[in-house]
């Protein structure tokens, strides 16, 4: 119960940050100490799916718990508190960034390791500069829904469950560079609205755009779950360099992205939803540091944990 607990609990953390834009699932799973066992249980489900479904269970439903009102508090937070959001995860993750490195700290680092590293770090910035420059658009599918572009979402959730998979890539980043993650949650919290308040006519619509796209994301999941289970398994310690360059390339882009980058410009005319740029940039700052230390010594606590089991 103690395990299926943590893992539920580690499912929750995963199913929070998927919905952040910036904030990937998979490096969550990392510093949650469940990454490989995620890996393991979705590339090995066909071949030992009871010893699978126990892992996958308890992460799955922690991950829904987590994800619709993960998704209405980041419709209000990403609204109005854009930057200290966005500082929160930030320090969450610089503070863990040392807990990933453990993982290959009996590995000394050749040429080939930093040329791994910096290139990773440099595909995770670009994503997020790319989401600036390219400002795709698809709201309008959203309202009045063809044919075709629910089998688009199928390749969409693909695409957007390599955040669950690599760790350092951000599924709401992904969403956000092919103009999918404003529409989709707008879709989503409108509609929910509606049938709140009685109005079910887009209800039907909405479960064949959430249906068509969780059958991209549960493909794209164990494809993508196949395929870093062989890397991890046959390049070690070069995956985890790639999986570090991510991490730390995800931290930049979580100040420079489509979503943040609306927001600084708003603050330049002096727009602003909760508190002016002159208030929530200190508050930001002291949020950063806060969730730094605070990572940093639950990192130090895991470590002191691990060692006393290892003496034991």
């Amino acid at each position: 119960m103690k395990n299926w607990l943590k893992t539920f609990l580690a499912g929750i953390g995963i199913g929070f940050a998927s919905a952040v834009p910036g904030v990937s699932g998979g490096t969550i799973a990392v510093i949650l100490k469940v990454y490989d066992k995620l890996i393991w249980a979705v590339s090995n489900i066909l071949k030992h799916f009871k010893e699978a479904i126990r892992v996958l269970l308890p992460i799955l439903i922690g991950v829904v718990v987590a994800l619709i009102p993960t998704i209405y508090l980041m419709d209000k937070a990403l609204n109005g508190f854009v930057f200290g959001v966005i500082c929160i995860f930030a320090g969450f993750i610089i503070g863990s960034i040392p807990g990933i490195k453990d993982e290959v700290k009996d590995t000394k680092p050749n040429k080939m390791h930093y040329i791994i590293l910096i290139v990773s770090a440099l595909i995770a910035i670009g994503l997020g500069v790319g989401s600036v420059l390219v400002k795709a658009d698809v709201s309008a599918y959203f309202i009045n829904t063809p044919v075709w572009f629910y089998f688009v979402l199928i390749p969409v959730g693909f695409v957007a469950s390599v955040a669950l998979v690599v760790p350092g890539l951000s599924g709401g980043m992904l969403l956000l560079l092919m103009g999918f993650y404003a529409p989709l949650i707008n879709n989503v919290t409108s509609t929910l609205k509606d049938c709140i308040h009685g109005n079910w006519s887009n209800f039907g619509s909405l479960v064949g755009i959430l249906l068509c796209f969780l059958v991209g994301v549960i493909l794209g999941f164990y494809f993508i779950s196949k395929l870093m289970h062989y890397l991890l398994n046959k390049y070690h310690s070069y995956t985890f360099y790639s999986i570090i360059g991510f991490v730390v390339g995800s931290v930049i882009a979580l100040f420079f992205n489509y979503k943040i980058y609306e927001y600084y410009q708003a603050w330049s005319i002096g727009s602003y939803v909760y508190m002016p740029l002159y208030v929530e940039i200190p508050i930001g700052i002291v949020l950063l540091i806060g969730f730094t230390i605070l990572s940093y010594l639950l990192v130090k606590y895991k470590r002191k944990v691990e060692q006393n089991s290892t003496n034991a």
